[in-house]
């Protein structure tokens, strides 16, 4: 009966310390403003990004470098666009005892403004 007992106690701490997850979802017109400016879509664009992070009670160190600052901008570099429209993106959070995952995905419409000319930076 201890045996039993013991068991199950093990099994519903592994439930909670394992299986917990967040997440949340929105939709934005586009990145940059851009009324009135002529466009071109070229494709669209999904892309996933993940980081980990230890995590005990309040205090948490990343343990990956968070992309979420320059999401963007990394976006519009590897695909040479200059902006996204019709963006969609949701994240969430995946606890795994004291390491947690963390996902943000995008997914929009690359497009190139017909009446840009995109700089190109030079490297010294």
């Amino acid at each position: 009966m201890k045996k039993n007992v013991s068991l199950i106690l093990l099994f519903v701490l592994s439930m909670f310390v394992s299986n917990c997850a967040s997440s949340s979802v929105g939709i934005a017109t586009s990145n940059k403003p851009i009324p009135n400016t002529p466009y071109e879509t070229i494709k669209t664009v999904d892309k996933t990004f993940t980081w980990y992070a230890f995590d005990i009670v309040l205090f948490g160190v990343p343990i990956s470098q968070p992309p979420v600052a320059d999401l963007y901008e990394k976006v519009l570099e590897e695909e040479s666009g200059d902006a996204l429209v019709n963006i969609r993106y949701w994240n969430d959070k995946s606890i795994f005892g004291p390491i947690t995952r963390y996902r943000f995905n995008i997914k929009g419409d690359l497009v190139k403004f017909q009446n840009s000319q995109t700089q190109t930076k030079s490297k010294k």
